[in-house]
């Protein structure tokens, strides 16, 4: 039976995160160990604002893994689009960490390092920064929020910032969740502990694209703290926290058929959970069961012929999706919100599908459908087309 921890912080964010250990059954480290703690610093918003790990909280965990007898290491890399030195600059990382005791890392300046993932349904190799192979040992450190398109971002796809940010695109056109497990796998061993970020959580706030999450949303005072050895059961406590049932979240799932991590079998300690629905866009409720979206199945594994010769045989065909489709058109990526010309999005193409122009991006027909610059764009801004939007 996996153990969880509850937590209250009740103004006070240290103490909190002691508490919600100590519930949890501790944190085992060997004396002098490399800890690497990751937080979610997924953008260059400030702490606090619900989008990245706080601050407070990171300070905290590096104090105690260093009483504990561990060389605190903290670390990430953004979403692919954002600049790292402006996202550790406005976040505060670098500063918290240190002034905690513990020393950053700048990932952006990480070796990297290719593994191979032998027993991988989707994700056979990936580039990862070095130093998560090179600590004894890993902390996922997330902050509770909404995303667009797994309903939740927490500890498990908080793993996702350990891979340089060119891999991210193949992640995605690989289907998202399997190859997110596949990395899991790959680091199981080394992850010895999760806790959520729940001070301030953040949902989305539009009924319709565009589909904010996970750089945009709205902060949501929470004051709660998640915690324990099993990530994936301490995600699916937090997910029940967010109103979500884990079985309906389909990375968990797929975590809990394969060996990874329990889903039902759970011991809360602390707080009683008591559930505060994080509203999500259109597009992440209706994403499980509608396959008239562009994306045609949840995440499906791509349809332009390019990905297939860029990332192997495994992915679906282009003809195989026309069959299911019945139609395509090149790009299925359109503006839909207002936009302020920042370029992120430009930059987050892996296929530089997309360019500026006077009233926003112009996308190419070269778009592979991995949907990082939906998910990159601070203002939310960008959407997925619908069968029933192109044809009409």
């Amino acid at each position: 039976m996996a153990i969880v921890s509850i937590v209250k912080t009740n103004g006070n964010v240290e103490e909190g995160v002691r508490k919600a250990v100590e519930l949890a059954g501790g944190i085992d480290i060997e004396p002098g160990a490399n800890i690497l703690i990751k937080p979610n610093l997924s953008c260059a918003k400030p702490s606090g604002s619900g989008l990245v790990t706080s601050v407070e909280v990171i300070s905290a965990m590096v104090k105690l893994v260093k009483e504990i007898g561990g060389k605190p290491l903290v670390g990430d890399l953004p979403i692919a689009g954002w600049d790292p030195k402006e996202t550790y600059k406005i976040t505060g990382v670098k500063k918290a960490t240190e002034d905690a005791g513990g020393q950053f890392i700048d990932f952006s300046k990480d070796q990297p390092v290719t593994i191979q993932i032998p027993d991988a349904v989707k994700l056979k190799s990936v580039k990862l920064v070095r130093t998560a192979l090179t600590a004894d040992a890993i902390i996922s450190l997330p902050v509770l929020k909404a995303h667009f398109f797994t309903g939740l971002t927490l500890c498990v796809k908080n793993l996702k910032g350990l891979t340089l940010q060119d891999q991210r695109t193949k992640i995605h056109v690989l289907g998202l969740y399997d190859p997110i497990i596949d990395l899991f796998s790959a680091l199981k061993s080394k992850v010895i502990f999760g806790l959520v970020d729940g001070t301030v959580g953040c949902e989305s706030i539009r009924p319709s694209g565009p589909y904010y999450g996970p750089t945009e949303g709205k902060p949501i005072k929470l004051d709660t703290l998640i915690a324990g050895k099993d990530i994936v059961a301490v995600d699916s406590v937090a997910a029940v926290t967010a109103g979500i049932k884990p079985k309906s979240m389909k990375l968990l799932q797929i975590a809990y058929e394969r060996g990874l991590g329990e889903i039902e079998d759970i011991e809360v300690r602390g707080e009683k959970i008591k559930p505060h629905k994080l509203k999500q866009t259109l597009f992440g409720r209706i994403m499980g069961s509608l396959n008239s979206l562009w994306t045609s199945k949840i995440a499906n594994p791509v349809t332009h012929p390019l990905v297939k010769r860029l990332f192997g045989p495994q992915v679906q065909s282009l003809r195989s999706v026309e069959k299911e489709l019945e139609e395509v058109v090149p790009s299925r990526i359109v503006l839909a919100g207002e936009c302020d010309n920042c370029g992120i999005c430009v930059k987050s193409c892996g296929v530089g599908n997309i360019k500026l122009g006077k009233n926003g991006p112009i996308i190419g027909d070269k778009c592979l459908v991995c949907l990082i610059c939906v998910e990159s764009c601070p203002l939310g801004a960008l959407a997925v087309k619908r069968v029933e939007e192109v044809s009409a």
